[in-house]
């Protein structure tokens, strides 16, 4: 039986009864919707569409499904993505961030407090605990340069602080590790475990020069969750505490570094997930920039 033409010709999509609009909390908002149209309208969605519903037009297509059914009706199921104008003036979304603290294994020399409440500063005081350590005799080093002569060693005690912290020499030099028995806490040891935070989040924004922004911010500190003047506020003030400048901060260094930043295009926005590391100590300015200094 030959199919028998009713009603509205469906050249034209016409939008189902049943869409939903969906919000992830953060101010992105996710619109499902299906129309059916006419088979031999072929694919009339593109990517970046405006929702035909005029009031939700900010979101955009992402993507959309088409199914060929009988009678030459197509069913076409869309995917729509965007952020209202009451979120961030519809510039970006808020942060969605997790927090991941866990202990690494670090060498003990390089704990923070390790010159202080550790070892204790140098002068250190020769004892027989330690290994003995090799000295080597100024002037027949210098007569070996000239000579070819050998080196006179010596043996001498080495040096040591704070629980057994043993040194080559009385100003410090090599670190041989802690030698008093009597203090089991540090005797043997080499290692310490460390505290590492790393702050990870997805925010999406609406124009490629922010995309660009957080591009080239990588590997730069910040001593708050803000990089820039033109950027969201990417770590949570819950985090922050007020929000405001110098809470991330260890003496004139920043303690949040971005280390990363990938980008991948969604609707007609950018979806941006990046990680921010803490580093207790902060990050050191003759190795990594800080904000200010980026000019």
């Amino acid at each position: 039986m030959a199919r028998q033409d009713y009603g509205n010709d469906l050249t034209n999509a016409i939008l189902q009864p049943g869409w939903k609009l969906s919000d992830d909390g953060f101010g992105l908002h996710t619109i499902t919707a299906t129309y059916k149209t006419d088979n031999s309208t072929g694919f009339n969605f593109l990517r970046g569409d405006p929702f035909t519903v005029s009031a939700y037009s900010y979101c955009k297509l992402h993507k959309q499904t088409s199914s060929f059914d009988a009678l030459g009706v197509q069913t076409v199921v869309c995917e729509y993505v965007g952020i209202p104008t009451d979120v961030n003036g519809g510039a970006y979304t808020n942060a969605q961030m997790t927090v991941a603290g866990g202990l690494t294994t670090e060498k003990i020399e390089t704990n923070y407090y390790f010159n202080s409440d550790i070892a204790g500063p140098p002068p250190y005081t020769q004892s027989p605990l330690g290994p003995l350590v090799s000295i080597k005799d100024p002037a027949s080093i210098f007569s070996q340069a000239v000579t070819g002569g050998a080196v006179a060693v010596t043996k001498q005690q080495s040096f040591i602080g704070l629980h057994g912290a043993c040194f080559e020499n009385e100003d410090g030099g090599k670190f041989l590790g802690f030698v008093d028995p009597s203090e089991p806490y540090f005797y043997g040891k080499t290692s310490y475990l460390a505290p590492q935070q790393t702050f990870s989040g997805i925010i999406y924004v609406t124009d490629d020069e922010t995309v660009n922004m957080f591009i080239n911010l990588l590997s730069v500190s910040s001593p708050n969750g803000n990089w820039d003047d033109n950027l969201p506020y990417i770590i949570p003030t819950y985090l922050t505490g007020s929000g405001d400048g110098g809470t991330f901060t260890n003496g004139d260094y920043n303690q949040l570094l971005l280390t990363q930043s990938n980008v991948e295009s969604y609707g007609d926005l950018y979806k941006i997930t990046y990680e921010i590391k803490y580093s207790f100590v902060g990050w050191h300015t003759d190795v990594y920039l800080r904000i200010q200094d980026r000019a």
